[in-house]
């Protein structure tokens, strides 16, 4: 997104809107595509908190560095599964059964990204006790959608889906405060 607002000379917010209109618009069409799951504020907003609030957060340079490395896999993880993927085509166990395997295989790729880059097991480890509540959630929004009978496409129930990501990303900023509370009562030091 910022290499696009350079490109465009438009600031960040403005793609971030134009982005919304143009799915806004594609939403009014009727049609859940690919283009609109690729268009998903999931992806604007991930990007926006990788580039812009992240290094502006009053958090250790560990903290910082393990949301970048998170929210990085999250956003390349579902992009790629997002382009190479027609969810139409799809039984909704064939969706689950791709979906859980993804999500799993995100948070083995991040942690051991996260341990690569010098994040101690013990931060990862503290993490992990405050998230896990935000993963079941996850974990049930993908269960309780690919079984739902109101969405009338699987991109549709893949639309919802995205939507339970952007709010689990959003809630591993809170998750990483809490972690360096716990630790040592103040969001530096860890």
């Amino acid at each position: 997104m910022i290499a696009v607002a350079a490109i465009t000379g438009f600031s960040p917010m403005g793609v971030m809107l134009v982005q919304n209109h143009l799915e806004r618009q594609e939403l009014a069409a009727g049609e859940i595509n690919q283009t609109v799951l690729l268009n998903h504020s999931l992806f604007t907003h991930a990007d926006t908190w990788r580039q812009l609030v992240i290094p502006q957060l009053n958090v250790t340079v560990t903290a910082k560095k393990f949301l970048t490395i998170k929210f990085a896999a999250f956003q390349n993880s579902l992009e790629k599964l997002v382009k190479s993927t027609d969810f139409n085509e799809l039984s909704d166990a064939e969706m689950h059964a791709l979906l859980s395997h993804n999500l799993n295989e995100t948070v083995t790729d991040y942690i051991a990204d996260a341990r690569r880059e010098g994040i101690s097991s013990a931060f990862i480890s503290n993490f992990n006790k405050w998230h896990k509540r935000v993963v079941d959630i996850l974990v049930r929004a993908i269960e309780d959608n690919v079984q739902s009978v109101v969405h009338t496409s699987q991109n549709g129930k893949m639309y919802a889906i995205l939507t339970a990501y952007d709010a689990a990303l959003g809630a591993t900023i809170d998750d990483v405060e809490k972690t360096l509370m716990s630790t040592n009562g103040k969001l530096g030091n860890f």
